[in-house]
């Protein structure tokens, strides 16, 4: 199995509506205390949950490039022992001739050069571990579940969002002791951009994946369509007049402090 830089392998939905289908998964850092209540799926056994839609599934994740991969190396390996046998045998004839005589026969074969097909499998963007059975896996951005034990990840991504914007205030800092305020400015105004891009865009992944749930394929097309969401999640009571659909809030639980900084900042 062709593994990527970082010793993951590549894993695809079966799943033909799931989007983008394409993760990795690579080693895992058992935790001591594995907490069992939250398991989906014991760690390490047989089975895989797409950590896009949630589908779990035993053997169907299998990459199709791994298997394309796997068909060029056979087609050029035979190729291979086919030149190499008829170049054994042009040698053999031609080694077999009399010489000086006054008539000479000598058998030509150009052997296939070919090169034998690599396979490049590069990391994706995001790479983290489970915080529950420790697996690591690669996948576009967000994901909702551990692929290995199937536990809900969407905490998991969302920390790794804090992160990220944590150290882009830190590096403005620095930017700005070095005496480039302007760089630090704009690196700061990415940073808030990034904050309401990520307040928008896991809600949004939450509410389409709830609503799949919830709903028939018929009602759900149309709920998660792009008129009927459009920047909804920009807006906290504009948010909650579509989580009325699921019968939650999830703003229920921010005290008015929170939710007025919240309002501020987007």
């Amino acid at each position: 199995m062709v593994q990527s830089p970082s010793g993951k392998v590549y894993r695809w939905c079966p799943d033909e509506d799931c989007t983008p289908r394409l993760f990795l998964l690579g080693n895992a850092q058992r935790p001591e205390n594995l907490d069992v209540s939250q398991l989906r799926r014991p760690p390490g056994t047989r089975g895989t949950t797409c950590p896009y839609c949630g589908i779990d599934a035993d053997d169907e994740f299998r990459y199709q490039g791994d298997k394309e991969a796997i068909q060029k190396y056979l087609e050029w390996a035979a190729s291979k022992d086919i030149s190499d046998h008829l170049e054994k045998m042009a040698r053999d004839f031609n080694s077999s001739q009399p010489r000086g005589g006054l008539l000479s026969l000598k058998m030509d074969f150009k052997p296939d050069r070919s090169p034998e097909p690599r396979v490049w499998r590069e990391d994706l963007i995001r790479n983290l571990a489970c915080d529950i059975c420790g697996r690591q896996y690669g996948v576009y951005a967000i994901a909702l579940f551990c692929p290995d034990c199937g536990c809900k990840n969407l905490g998991v991504h969302f920390e790794r969002e804090i992160e990220l914007i944590l150290q882009q205030i830190d590096l403005a800092e620095q930017v700005a002791e070095n005496g480039n305020g302007e760089l630090s400015y704009r690196i700061l105004g990415n940073a808030h951009e990034d904050v309401v891009t990520a307040f928008e865009t896991y809600q949004k992944t939450f509410y389409k994946h709830i609503v799949k749930k919830a709903y028939p394929k018929e009602e759900t097309e149309k709920m998660i369509s792009k008129g009927s969401i459009g920047n909804r999640f920009q807006n906290m009571d504009r948010a909650r007049d579509l989580y009325k659909n699921l019968s939650i809030d999830p703003f229920s639980v921010l005290t008015q402090d929170e939710l007025g900084r919240m309002q501020l900042n987007i």
